[in-house]
């Protein structure tokens, strides 16, 4: 939903024609926005085309990275709560291309027709809440990974297509130029500091340093016990939705622990692109814990006043949610022990050798 017509085939084409019998009805209910998104897109350009274009990201933003399941999205939740800061919200990745236009009239549908949970986590979502950039670049016609959610395929299955996650050439070029994009639209529309937390991102900080020079990053981790069932859960259940076509290949422990590997080694080498007060860590379960003393802490390594009106409404934010209940995933013995095995290095770096 939110992608324009033209966007919308060039992906069909790439991916292969082959949508399911199953699941033509789902493409199908896209093809009318599709066409209403084109002429939204027009509208926008020519009421705000020059003041996009004319608009500087003066703030450096801020990246939250990380596996998926270790805690980015409380982490972007609770910075979100800083008032002088900004987030990509669900309508703005839902519409990238034409928000500052055609928000008002998404907004409306979007609380009639969007399930108020994600479906992995039962996480209360609604459309100016918080969201990942990564929606937006593959409804603006960037070649993610995320794509294979939409369209899977047992040739390249998700788990294996790498060289997605960090673009070259024209791919990067797209990238670059969609994001840019975004982010000035963002910055027009609230003229604040965007804090955009996306795993995709992880293994993208040289790229995303040298196109956004001052930008910051707070890498999240949790224990793999934790995050290596949750991520094999959430891509089974997004593919489930999602996808047109056959073809998707299942994550196993082992594939699954292979990507928190490369994460994590993609971090070692390219954070030392980065000065001591644009990087930092943090461990989900210290988050959790004390989310405070936390939060104080990455705001003094990046030197961010922190202040009490903001300690307060991280202490309701908290508050609020002590009712949620996480998935709970139970490992064998086999699978604890080839994790371990296989991310030793992983927990031992952050402390999770003896847990």
């Amino acid at each position: 939903m939110g992608i324009r017509f033209i966007t919308l085939i060039k992906m069909v084409v790439r991916n292969g024609i082959g949508i399911r019998p199953v699941h033509i009805l789902r493409f199908l209910m896209l093809i009318p926005t599709s066409l209403l998104v084109e002429a939204f897109i027009i509208v926008e350009k020519l009421r705000s085309g020059k003041a996009i274009r004319r608009t500087n990201i003066e703030k450096p933003p801020v990246f939250i990275i990380g596996h998926w399941r270790s805690g980015t999205t409380l982490l972007h939740q609770l910075l979100a709560l800083d008032i002088r800061f900004t987030t990509p919200t669900l309508v703005q990745t839902v519409a990238p291309e034409h928000f500052l236009f055609s928000a008002k009239y998404w907004i409306p549908l979007m609380k009639k027709t969007i399930p108020t949970k994600r479906p992995m986590d039962e996480v209360v979502v609604g459309p100016v809440d918080p969201m990942e950039d990564e929606w937006a670049l593959l409804r603006m016609d960037v070649q993610t990974p995320l794509s294979k959610v939409f369209f899977p395929s047992r040739k390249f299955g998700f788990m294996s297509c790498r060289d997605e996650f960090i673009p070259e050439g024209k791919s990067r070029a797209r990238f670059e130029k969609c994001l840019i994009t975004f982010l000035r639209k963002i910055t027009l529309h609230t003229g604040k500091r965007i804090i955009l937390k996306n795993p995709f991102h992880t293994p993208r900080i040289k790229l995303l340093s040298e196109l956004l020079p001052g930008s910051k990053f707070i890498h999240i981790v949790r224990h793999p016990y934790k995050i290596v069932p949750s991520a094999i859960n959430m891509w089974n259940i997004l593919e489930a939705e999602n996808a047109f076509k056959g073809g998707w290949v299942k994550a196993d422990i082992m594939g699954s622990a292979a990507m928190v590997e490369w994460f994590r080694k993609k971090i070692d080498e390219e954070k030392n692109f980065l000065a001591p007060d644009r990087f930092t860590e943090l461990r989900y379960e210290d988050l959790e814990k004390d989310p405070v003393s936390e939060i104080r802490r990455i705001y003094n390594c990046f030197g961010i006043s922190f202040s009490d009106d903001f300690e307060r409404a991280i202490q309701r934010f908290m508050e609020e949610k002590k009712g949620y209940r996480k998935n709970v995933f139970v490992l064998k013995a086999e699978d604890k022990e080839s994790i371990k095995e296989y991310l030793g290095e992983y927990m031992k770096c952050y402390g999770y050798e003896d847990q």
